[in-house]
């Protein structure tokens, strides 16, 4: 019986990835003829205002490509493949609430018409994610700083919510606007701290520089130059970006009409995803549009309690969960699915999932046998149970529930969070620790849960975390346990609420 799954593959982690000409110059506007800039020396100048309007239905057509290398860790050396890809939006939105050019309060209402991305890694290996239609509407929120995506129908998965996470999003764009009134269009400005991050998807930015300037202007229309830097991290890896490019603000409409950007991305290897070195075209155009009724449905002000944000993981087999957003799809084959949890951008905890073999309705695996099994996987680490118990009927499913513990060395407390194939070397490494080292192991603890429906259908479920994140970790499994089914046939995406 597979208690814990195998050693996640190096390359196993399944990830998706991503001319203008000036209206004429009209007499006394006081600009100039030959460079399109205001004169500051004629008393006709005045402020100028580009401020985005709220409250506008738009209609959004998006494409970007991307073209580089994807590298991914293999014991001592790197495997380097190259990686292209392409993605396609259509998207009708109307911004029902928030300030103006600010993200926390932002409430956004989105149907997307189309929603695609497409790439190949290697010569072969090619992948597609497609939103279905029955998930098309979109309520977004503007909160600490991202833009927070769920639909009001149905439960999207990991994969459908990373797609529409995609870089220079027109609701981050409106950042790059000035966030005053120029006196002349020579000024430059720079963004609020927002933006950057959300431009380029980053979870956090730990330096960044991104300012805007006025390249032409007339009273209908102004062309806007952005040059974005700046590092941090997303999804626990370390990453280095620079986003230039223009953007068409149209005056009247008070839209952004069009966007252009060139996006360099130089990311490391991370928890939950490989290293990237990619080069990203990416624009838009964007129009005035009218909402019908299903869009102009009030969304409610209040950011959306965690119930509501759950994900939905469809396994291989016929089980069914819930889990928050904290977790990512790390690998999945037929036999394993492995999820990784961060906090912060830090890695948290593991889960694997696999199935237990059949058991005859109303059967299960024998306690001293499962003990027995996990006793033979942690012996690598010196590894302890330090307890067993068993709910018979959990809301239908019998639950053998066995916590283990060790001591390991931090050097490969990440094998042990992995329980991988590198556990014999790695667990002879931290046996032979010496007395005066002690003080510097880590404590890993698993929780192996054997979970049997009346059925006998059985799936193991592992966590492993650091002793240290277990106030991150309290009640993760519970909110597993508590949220799973199966179902009488696998069914298709979307799931209701």
């Amino acid at each position: 019986m597979n208690v814990s799954g195998t050693q996640p593959s190096a390359t196993g982690g399944r990830r998706q990835f991503l001319a203008f000409s000036a209206a004429g110059i009209l007499a006394g506007s006081g600009l100039d003829a030959a460079t399109g800039r205001a004169d500051q020396s004629s008393p006709n100048s005045t402020a100028i205002e580009l401020i985005p309007a709220n409250d506008r239905c738009t209609r959004i057509s998006y494409k970007s490509s991307i073209d580089g290398v994807l590298s991914t860790p293999d014991g001592q050396r790197q495997t380097v493949l190259s990686v292209v890809g392409s993605s396609q939006f259509e998207i009708d939105q109307l911004q029902q609430g928030g300030a103006v050019r600010q993200l926390e309060g932002m409430r956004l209402s989105r149907r997307y018409r189309q929603a695609s991305v497409g790439t190949r890694v290697g010569r072969a290996h090619e992948t597609s994610t497609v939103l279905p239609s029955g998930t098309s509407l979109m309520h977004v929120y503007g909160n600490d700083g991202q833009l927070v995506q769920l639909s009001p129908e149905v439960r999207l998965t990991r994969s459908q919510l990373d797609l529409l996470q995609f870089p220079c999003d027109p609701a981050g764009a409106v950042g790059l606007l000035p966030g005053r009134s120029l006196a002349s269009a020579d000024e430059k400005w720079n963004a609020d701290p927002w933006v950057f991050p959300l431009l380029t998807g980053m979870d956090a930015a730990i330096s960044q520089s991104v300012s805007g300037t006025v390249l032409e202007l007339s009273e209908q229309e102004a062309k806007i130059g952005f040059e974005c830097r700046g590092s941090g991290a997303v999804t626990g890896s370390a990453t280095e970006v620079t986003l230039s490019g223009t953007l068409l603000f149209d005056r009247k409409a008070r839209v952004i009409r069009r966007f252009d950007a060139v996006m360099n991305e130089n990311r490391s290897a991370g928890p939950v995803s490989p290293g990237l070195k990619v080069k990203a075209s990416i624009s838009w155009t964007q129009d005035p549009a009218e909402a019908d009724a299903q869009l102009s449905a009030l969304i409610p002000a209040g950011f959306p309690e965690s119930g509501r944000l759950l994900l939905t993981l469809v396994t291989p087999w016929r089980l069914v969960l819930l889990h928050d957003r904290r977790w990512h799809v790390f690998q999945e084959t037929a036999d394993l699915v492995i999820l990784r949890m961060l906090t912060n951008g830090a890695l948290t905890a593991q889960c694997n999932l696999a199935a237990a073999p059949q058991m005859p309705a109303g059967r299960f695996t024998e306690e001293g046998r499962f003990l027995s099994e996990i006793e033979q996987k942690i012996s690598p680490w010196k590894g302890a149970i330090v307890d067993s118990s068993v709910e018979s009927d959990r809301q239908g499913w019998r639950v053998h529930h066995v916590r283990a513990e060790a001591e390991v060395q931090p050097a490969v407390a990440g094998a042990a969070l992995s329980s991988n194939a590198e556990a014999n070397r790695a667990g002879q490494v931290a046996a032979s620790t010496s007395p005066g080292e002690k003080r510097s192991l880590q404590s890993i603890v698993w929780d192996y849960y054997l979970c049997t429906a009346k059925s006998g259908e059985q799936f193991s479920m592992v966590f492993s975390h650091a002793a240290e994140d277990t106030a991150a970790f309290s009640g993760v499994p519970d909110q597993f346990l508590s949220r799973m089914s199966i179902r009488t046939v696998r069914p298709g995406i979307p799931l209701p609420r």
